[in-house]
């Protein structure tokens, strides 16, 4: 008896699965967070995310979530043509004038994702590298 088709079944069932649950948190944590914060960093971001070794990109939402003094919770909703994704990373930096300089690093099915950025004035600017992609954030807060 072939069990391929039920694994991949089963499999494309828990991927939906996942997804679903990613976006139901994602959209929770959305709309319990501020569309600003008093530290400039925490609450709600929109944008687009771009990759710069492709045409791949699309628009990107963002929730950072203090969990330390200068550690986040970074949490992004990603949209790619028709489709769309959530993912979680921590991120840690410092205070440098109006800006907050943050890096994180995250780890995807066995890849290692490094982020690294400014936050400051209403302005989220990121970049992102692992050894298969790269690419730019590019947020501001949302219209309250």
């Amino acid at each position: 008896m072939n069990t391929q088709p039920r694994r991949f079944r089963t499999a494309l069932a828990m991927t939906i699965l996942l997804s679903v649950c990613g976006c139901t948190s994602f959209e929770t944590r959305w709309k319990n967070s501020p569309s600003n914060s008093t530290d400039g960093v925490a609450g709600r971001w929109v944008g687009t995310w771009q990759n710069t070794n492709n045409a791949h990109g699309g628009p990107l939402k963002a929730v950072l979530v203090p969990t330390g003094s200068n550690v986040f919770s970074a949490y992004f909703h990603a949209g790619w043509g028709n489709h769309s994704g959530t993912f979680h990373t921590p991120i840690h930096g410092n205070r440098a004038g109006d800006a907050f300089r943050f890096q994180g690093s995250k780890r995807v099915f066995g890849v290692k994702i490094d982020t690294a950025g400014t936050i400051g004035s209403g302005e989220f600017n990121a970049t992102y590298d692992s050894r298969f992609d790269s690419g730019t954030f590019t947020l501001k807060r949302p219209n309250p």
